[in-house]
């Protein structure tokens, strides 16, 4: 006497022996994990779930290492250009001094004297008489 097993699509099992058919019921947990898995959700296991935890430990890990070298090295930069801007404003400074001093009076007088300009004593002015216009 030989038996075959065979498995149907549906909820039973189906034992086949000359003519005599036992059918055995499958346990409803099962089969609920069964119709469960069919739709596309998959089980995640306890070492799946630590795995997931490290990983996503790592990258946090990973992305504040990042924030903190960015946040430091903006930092750096920001220090070096405060300290160019302060090195303007000194140069600023110095340019707005030597710019008085070149237009002081003391300054224009020595200037006529290096080009041999000469003062003028008499001074005349050109009278037009017509229509001219005035500002």
């Amino acid at each position: 006497m030989s038996r075959i097993l065979s498995a149907t699509r549906g909820l039973k099992k189906r034992a086949v022996s000359n003519c005599h058919v036992l059918y055995i019921k499958k346990h409803p947990m099962r089969e609920a994990e069964r119709i469960f898995r069919k739709k596309g959700s998959a089980k995640i296991g306890f070492m799946s779930a630590i795995l997931i935890l490290v990983a996503v430990v790592v990258v946090s890990g990973a992305f504040y290492l990042y924030q903190v070298n960015d946040l430091a090295t903006k930092g750096y930069e920001m220090r070096e250009v405060e300290n160019g801007i302060r090195e303007l404003k000194k140069i600023n400074e110095r340019n707005r001094i030597r710019e008085v001093e070149l237009k002081s009076m003391y300054n224009l007088e020595k200037t006529t004297q290096d080009l041999n300009m000469v003062n003028s004593d008499e001074i005349s002015y050109l009278e037009i008489n017509g229509p001219v216009a005035m500002k």
